[in-house]
């Protein structure tokens, strides 16, 4: 047998995904409508067009609770290989080693919760007074940033008139070619 005959099957396998992709891509192409709105040229965010600058200071909460989560979740994902090999220790008469290395993992992750739990970064709503960055000075409430100037509302997206051509502009071009 050849490389060849050893890879037929992978080889088969990878055009039919690619071609069940490509496929439906070229065919949408011819089919569907093609109308040039300035609304599609713009970006597209949350069902909200984009006002104002992309630059804006957001509450860094949200990216620390998501590393916390992803961190955790990613963690926990290692669990599930652990669980299946255990059994093999346990066949192999290994049983000891591998439950102190799985409470050792156990462990450290219990003690990133701890740390972190301590550190009030899972604390979701806290008060201002209690967030970093904001100066307490007497006489006066701490208050969140005055917001921005309210924005226009942006204009409902129509599609463009359609061009009209204009009939001296065709009767001009046809006079000369007599």
């Amino acid at each position: 047998m050849s490389l060849i005959d050893h890879y037929q099957a992978v080889l088969i396998f990878l055009l039919v995904g690619v071609a069940m992709v490509v496929t439906p891509m070229f065919a949408l192409a011819l089919v569907r409508p093609k109308k040039e709105l300035a609304a599609k040229a713009i970006p597209y965010e949350c069902g909200m067009d984009p006002v104002g600058d992309a630059h804006v200071c957001f509450d860094l909460r949200f990216y620390t609770d998501a590393l916390i989560f992803v961190v955790f979740d990613v963690e926990a994902v290692f669990m599930f290989p652990w669980a299946k090999v255990y059994r093999s220790f346990v066949a192999e008469g290994n049983s000891a080693f591998a439950l102190a290395e799985g409470l050792v993992f156990a462990g450290i992750l219990l003690l990133g919760l701890i740390y972190v739990w301590a550190k009030g970064d899972i604390d979701w709503v806290k008060t201002l007074g209690d967030q970093r960055g904001v100066v307490r000075r007497e006489g006066v409430v701490p208050g969140m940033p005055t917001q921005v100037a309210d924005l226009p509302e942006p204009e409902p997206e129509l599609e463009p008139a359609p061009v009209a051509r204009e009939p001296a502009a065709a009767h001009a071009s046809h006079a000369s070619h007599h």
